[in-house]
């Protein structure tokens, strides 16, 4: 019998900063959401917990605060834990779902790239869902490789780059006229994200990150292979 073997494709980038920088075609949007911690004195003035377990709700979202932010994509908090710790927005332990929503993007937009710079894995991955729907659509590509904070093991007491992830879809001829791409974390997962970023286009071209801000690339495609029995 013919079985197939397991196909997968691995993308992974090693990068000078946190974000990677994207050339795009056409017209482009970039948005940025960074120093998510306590020490910044926008959060507690403004009613977002800073103190453990930090299961109370955001009083709204948050607009891009990122040096060049365009657009009107907004940052929230939907359920569950997230507060702006010492050095990140952590969930103390406990599941919280996040969400960066825009509901007047780019005119005709055809793709969408969504970074998280975080110390830890993200427990539930980000999906898309668009013009109010809940289609749930997972990326098309994924990168990873270091950020530029460094995050600690209390575990074996050592420190470690940060790991910035970076998703992108092809949104070509599904007509978007708003979008929310939703992720989260679960129990114990302990996610601290210390930075999140945007890049949104009218035309779709598969993501490259620059080669200024790439150290090493490493691409491995798998096609789909069969083994005889």
């Amino acid at each position: 019998m013919i079985k197939p073997i397991v196909v997968f494709t691995l993308l992974l980038s090693a990068v000078a900063e946190a974000a990677f920088t994207f050339s795009l075609p056409g017209n482009t949007e970039t948005s940025g959401w960074d120093n998510l911690k306590s020490s910044n004195p926008y959060w507690s003035a403004n009613g977002y917990t800073t103190a453990y377990p930090g299961s109370a709700a955001w009083p709204a979202p948050i607009t891009a605060n990122a040096a060049g932010s365009q657009g009107s994509a907004v940052f929230m908090k939907t359920s569950g834990n997230g507060y702006f710790a010492g050095s990140s927005l952590y969930d103390g332990g406990g599941a919280g779902i996040y969400s960066v929503s825009d509901a007047s993007p780019l005119a005709n937009l055809s793709t969408v790239i969504f970074q998280i710079d975080a110390g830890t894995s993200i427990g539930l991955l980000p999906t898309l869902n668009y013009n109010g729907g809940s289609q749930g659509l997972a990326a098309n590509w994924f990168a990873q490789g270091n950020g530029k904070y460094s995050t600690f093991d209390f575990t074996t007491g050592q420190s470690f780059p940060t790991q910035n992830r970076a998703w992108q879809w092809d949104l070509t001829g599904l007509g978007v006229t708003s979008y929310e791409i939703v992720w989260g974390s679960v129990p114990n997962n302990h996610l601290t994200q210390y930075e999140l970023s945007l890049t949104t286009g009218d035309t779709f071209f598969q993501a490259v990150p620059e080669p200024s801000a790439v150290v090493m690339v490493s691409l491995v495609s798998l096609s789909l292979l069969r083994r005889r029995r």
